[in-house]
């Protein structure tokens, strides 16, 4: 039996982490998905259809040789001909994830073969040289490519060229652009975005904010509520909890009157105060302030302590799981929100990062290792949290659960 229950957790934990796996491991692929991973890029094979070819291959001087043979068909230069190299279109390529160019070849004499990359501003830029030795097998060759070291335009090339100098003929086929996989350019390439990082921004600083509210102001109410008598105390503390059953649907127009009526539209101050004290951070500081014995504010009543004192200094140092438990709550909470910020924001400046994940979808060009690349970022913060306050988290939850 025991195995049955323990083999069913593994199923489930393995179901609900998936897509998290997905998601992560689909941000290191160059292009596709993890499913349908482009690694290798064919430039040119030569065998389309000549009249088609000649929209992808360029000769460069008089027109190139096309030769075919039993197995498939290769382009042939000739130097004594005028035929001294050929352009690839790539329309308007990023390179910043290439790792090398490969391509067969053999040559009648020794021959040099030089690589450009020309952008779309005419720009062209030399990148590698090699010395090819005469040969009648083809040979694969692979010339690496650094796309660092080149002043082009390099997130838009429009053309690989291939040139040769020396005397003789040089037969070429199958050439094969090849991605580096894994690869760290989409996370490089997603901060490099003019806003995202400004979504980072508005989001660390709304969440941090709140936070610290929910900790201060929901604790304050809560020590009132556990630890003073006052007429209709919980009957205030039901209305307080009945607040919890209320949608954020319902009560987002009369926020947004009252942040426009305080001229607090777009602002952080907009994001921050609907966020400041919760029914769920005062029910919960309140319930562990109650199992917190009242002989220690006795005992800091007779040492001249008033109430502020016995809250700062007594109970908020005792109750580090709950203060744990909200915080990491609140945080998650207010990270993730979509609906607050995309009503009360109009500017693309003033963001939180999930409105800026479904913003990055329309206004770029949208590629999925791209997209898993941003969502991984976006919930970094969320995971490096919990790590952070894992023990208290799990502590806090086991001392409420457990009556004193």
């Amino acid at each position: 039996m025991k195995v049955l229950v323990y083999s069913l957790l593994v199923l489930f934990l393995v179901i609900s982490l998936f897509p998290t796996f997905l998601m992560f491991s689909t941000s290191f692929v160059p292009e596709g998905d993890l499913f349908n991973r482009t690694i290798e890029k064919t430039v040119s094979d030569f065998e389309a259809p000549r009249t088609v070819l000649l929209t992808r291959v360029r000769p460069i001087g008089k027109a190139f040789e096309l030769v075919k043979d039993e197995k498939n068909s290769f382009a042939r230069l000739d130097s004594s001909k005028e035929v001294i190299g050929l352009a690839f279109s790539m329309g308007s390529s990023d390179i910043n994830r290439l790792s090398h160019l490969v391509f067969k070849v053999r040559a009648s004499s020794a021959l040099k073969m030089n690589f450009f990359f020309k952008d779309i501003r005419e720009s062209v830029e030399k990148f590698a040289e090699i010395v090819i030795d005469p040969t009648s097998q083809w040979k694969t060759m692979r010339v690496n490519v650094e796309p660092k070291k080149l002043t082009l335009d390099v997130l838009h090339i429009s053309q690989l060229r291939i040139t040769i100098e020396g005397d003789g003929t040089l037969e070429i086929d199958d050439v094969i652009l090849v991605n580096r996989y894994p690869t760290l350019y989409n996370f490089v390439k997603v901060l490099r975005e003019d806003y995202f990082r400004r979504y980072l921004l508005n989001s660390t600083v709304v969440s941090v904010c709140s936070v610290f509210g929910n900790l201060f102001f929901c604790s304050l109410v809560a020590y009132a509520f556990a630890r003073k008598q006052f007429r209709m105390k919980e009957l205030l503390f039901s209305i307080v909890l009945s607040t919890m059953m209320i949608p954020p649907q319902v009560t987002i127009i009369p926020t947004f009157i009252l942040m426009r009526k305080l001229n607090l539209i777009n602002t952080y101050w907009a994001l921050i105060l609907p966020n400041l004290v919760t029914p769920f951070g005062i029910f919960l500081m309140r319930q562990y302030f109650e199992q917190l014995p009242l002989e220690l504010d006795q005992a800091a009543r007779i040492d001249g302590a008033g109430d502020f004192r016995i809250f700062w200094n007594v109970l908020l140092p005792l109750s580090k799981p709950a203060l744990s438990v909200l915080g990491i709550n609140t945080f998650v909470l207010t990270w993730n929100d979509v609906f607050y910020p995309l009503i009360l924001t109009t500017s693309r400046e003033m963001r939180t990062v999930q409105i800026g994940l479904a913003l990055y979808q329309k206004l770029n060009v949208f590629t999925w290792p791209t997209l898993m690349a941003a969502s991984t970022i976006a919930g970094l913060p969320i995971i490096i949290v919990f790590l952070i306050f894992e023990k208290r988290i799990i502590s806090g939850i086991l001392e409420g659960a457990i009556k004193s």
